[in-house]
């Protein structure tokens, strides 16, 4: 099932699709289109960055409650190999959750079933009013 997000403008921008989120875990993809490459004919670093820290969110999103929400305070990439193709798989899960701070990895895969980044992300937990 894919779960569209339209009250977050910047995930349509980039196209990006959620696959699933569930008890820690999820998985993110991106449909890949011409404005998303650089002139190397590779998919731009930012947009690899941008569905690292979008699939963890989703990753961390699934273990709040309803009072709850969070913002990324840090972020660390390793690009593997360049990427390309018709769309990449952002695969994320939540290695540490504690009262105010979560931390997931995500590994990105091209349509080759090949990983081409890994990162880590570290997200802000807090409480909101509505």
């Amino acid at each position: 099932m894919v779960n569209e997000h339209p009250s977050n403008p910047f995930r349509n921008l980039l196209k990006i699709k959620e696959i699933y989120s569930s008890s820690g875990t999820a998985e993110v993809k991106i449909d890949l289109f011409p404005d998303l490459f650089n002139f190397s004919g590779n998919v731009h670093g930012g947009v690899l960055a941008s569905l690292i820290d979008i699939s963890i969110g989703s990753a961390v999103r699934s273990t709040l409650q309803e009072n709850q929400r969070s913002s990324t305070v840090e972020l660390k990439i390793n690009y593997i190999k360049p990427a390309n193709g018709l769309f990449l798989l952002a695969k994320s899960s939540v290695s540490h959750r504690g009262t105010t701070l979560v931390v997931g990895t995500s590994e990105i895969f091209n349509d080759q079933n090949q990983v081409v980044a890994i990162g880590t992300a570290t997200f802000f937990i807090k409480e909101s009013a509505y």
